[in-house]
This record gives structure tokens, sequence and C-alpha cells, in this order.
């Protein structure tokens, strides 16, 4: 009878060792696992890389150049009555738009994000010399001066900077002139 005292805690002690030492272990330490579990944002599958944001784009274009529109190998397709909206001017692949909210009168008009009624007018080129193909470049600043008659409009600018829709730098400088006769 002794002999079955011993055994029975002893055996029921047994039990409690073996069911202890296989519950599972908590691990504060940095390690993988989710930032709500851990805290730390951690990759939870470190051999399978997560991409998170957005991605980083890159700017085809790495230098300033100059544009100047109109005079010899420029056309002007768009130019069809007084009454136009838009200015354009061809040369090759070279393509430069000037656009109004209402067929411009006299006056001076300011580069802007899209053209209003309030003497904003803005400007698109696409395919800048000196530039990656296919790059479209937006007027960001300037003037441009604008003279109407009966039958003609004509558009002076200098300097106007133009940007990609993206990026900031680099810059073309757009210098011209764009008319309807």
């Amino acid at each position: 009878m002794k002999k079955k005292i011993f055994i029975i805690p002893g055996v029921i002690l047994m039990l409690a060792i073996i069911l202890f030492s296989c519950q599972k272990k908590s691990n504060n330490g940095t390690g993988p696992g989710f930032k709500e579990e851990t805290g730390t944002g951690n990759n939870p599958f470190p051999n399978n890389p997560t991409v998170t944001g957005t991605p980083t784009s890159t700017n085809p274009a790495t230098q300033n150049s100059n544009i100047n529109v109109g005079g010899n190998g420029w056309s002007n397709p768009t130019c069809i009555s007084t009454l136009s909206v838009t200015l354009k001017g061809i040369n090759g692949q070279v393509d430069v738009t000037l656009s109004f909210a209402a067929p411009p009168a006299t006056g001076t008009y300011v580069i802007g994000a899209a053209p209003t009624q309030n003497q904003v007018c803005s400007m698109v080129v696409n395919n800048a010399p000196n530039q990656p193909t296919g790059t479209v470049w937006y007027g960001k600043s300037g003037l441009v001066a604008v003279n109407t008659t009966s039958n003609s409009i004509r558009a002076d600018f200098s300097g106007i900077i133009c940007t990609q829709a993206n990026f900031n730098f680099p810059q073309v400088s757009v210098t011209g002139t764009l008319a309807c006769n």
C-alpha cells in the first residue's frame, strides 16, 4: 500500500511535467510576425519579401532643355479660325499645344494647370527636343502675349517653364510663337 501512495503522486507529477513542457512558449523578442502581434513591423515571411506603399517611379529625363517654337519647319494644323481655343505647333515629333477656355482676346495670359476664363491658358509639350521620346511636359509658369485681329490669332511667349506631371526637375523652357492666320 505504501508503494501505491508514492506511485500515484509520481504518475500525476510526471503527467503535469509533460503537459507543462508541451505548452507554447511566448517569445517577446524581435522576430517574424505581424506588427499587431509583435509591435515591430517585421516581415512575417522573411524568405518572401513584400513591398508596401507605392512604388518609387523614376524620372526618364535627366537634363534641362530649351525649345524654340515657330518659324521654319513648324506647322499649325489646328488653327482653323479666330474662334479656335487651341493653338498647336508641330515640327517632326515635337508637338506644342496652347489651350484657352474660350477664343482668346488680345491681352496677356498666365500659364496655369488648366485654362480658365480669368486670362489663364495651359501649355502641353510632347516629345521636347533632347528629352526621352514620349515624355509629356506641362506648362508650370510664364506669360503669353496674345494679339488677335479679325482674321488671325498670334501668341508670343518667352521662357515658359514646363515640367513633367510627377517631377519638377528637369525642366523644358519654351520660347516662340504660335499663330493662326
